[in-house]
C-alpha cells in the first residue's frame, strides 16, 4: 500500500476526531483545546500538541496546549516573535523541524525548546477560504505537534496533520464568526438601551426644569463631565430618583 493510500485510509478517523466540535464545543477557546488534543492523538511519537489562533499582527488571540511543555515552547515563540508555529501561519505552509538542537532557522527558540526536552516538531497552518473565491486561503492560526525524539515526523505526518487542520480551520472560523456576531449584538443592544434611557431622561428634565431638549441634554453632559461618569449612567440615575441635584 502506498503512503498516499495509507493517509487516505486514515481520513475517516481523522475527520471523526473533529466532526462533533461544532455541537460539543460552542466556545472558540474550548474548541482550540479539543483540536489540540486531536492533533496529539493523530501522530505517533507525539508528546504534546497545541493550537493557536493568530491575528493579522501576529499576536495570538486563542491558545491551547495538551501539556505544560507545549505551553512553554509556544510561549517562547510568541515572546521571541519567531519559530515554526509563527512561520507556518505567516507562510501558509507546513513547517517541520527534524532536530531542534541543530536547526538554524530559529536557533534561539530551538535551543530553548531542546532544553525543555522537545527535539522535533511539525506545524501546519489553519486556513480559511477567501470569501470572494478570488484569492488564496487566509491563514489565521496554526496547529503543532511536538516529540521528545529527533526526526519523529515525516512527509506523511505533514499530510495527516494538514488533513486534520482542514476541517478544524472551518470549525474555528465558524465559531469565531459566531462569537464576533454575538459580541456585536450585545454592543448594539447596549447602545440602543442607552439611547432609550437618555431620551427618557431628557423628557424628565424638560418637564422638571422647564428646559428645551437641547438644554436637558446639556444638563446631563455637564454632570457626566463633572463626575467623570457615562452619560447613560447620569440618565439612569435621573430616571431612578426624583431627589437628584440637577442644577447645571
Amino acid at each position: 500500500m502506498t503512503r498516499k493510500h495509507q493517509v487516505a485510509d486514515e481520513l475517516p478517523e481523522i475527520f471523526a476526531r473533529v466532526s462533533g466540535l461544532l455541537l460539543t464545543e460552542p466556545v472558540v477557546d474550548q474548541a482550540v483545546a479539543k483540536i489540540a488534543q486531536a492533533a496529539h492523538q493523530s501522530l505517533a511519537g507525539s508528546v504534546g500538541a497545541g493550537g493557536t489562533l493568530i491575528d493579522a499582527q501576529g499576536r495570538p488571540t486563542s491558545t491551547a496546549s495538551t501539556n505544560s511543555l507545549v505551553e512553554e515552547a509556544d510561549r517562547l515563540q510568541y515572546e521571541l516573535g519567531d519559530g515554526p508555529c509563527l512561520s507556518a501561519w505567516a507562510s501558509a505552509r507546513a513547517v517541520r523541524v527534524d532536530d531542534l538542537r541543530d536547526d538554524q532557522r530559529w536557533p534561539e527558540w530551538g535551543k530553548a525548546g531542546a532544553r525543555l526536552g522537545l527535539l522535533s516538531c511539525i506545524s501546519v497552518p489553519l486556513l480559511v477560504p477567501d470569501a470572494t473565491g478570488n484569492n488564496e486561503p487566509e491563514p489565521f492560526g496554526a496547529m503543532k505537534v511536538y516529540s521528545d525524539q529527533p526526526h519523529a515526523f515525516d512527509e506523511r505526518s505533514e499530510e495527516v496533520l494538514s488533513l486534520l487542520a482542514g476541517p478544524a480551520a472551518l470549525i474555528l472560523a465558524n465559531l469565531q464568526a459566531r462569537e464576533r456576531a454575538a459580541r456585536l449584538s450585545v454592543v448594539l443592544k447596549d447602545a440602543l438601551h442607552s439611547r432609550s434611557v437618555i431620551d427618557q431622561a431628557k423628557g424628565v428634565l424638560m418637564e422638571r426644569l422647564h428646559v428645551t431638549e437641547r438644554g436637558a441634554l446639556q444638563v446631563m453632559i455637564t454632570r457626566a463631565r463633572a463626575e467623570a461618569i457615562l452619560l447613560s449612567r447620569v440618565a439612569q440615575e435621573i430616571l431612578d430618583t426624583t431627589e437628584i441635584d440637577l442644577t447645571p
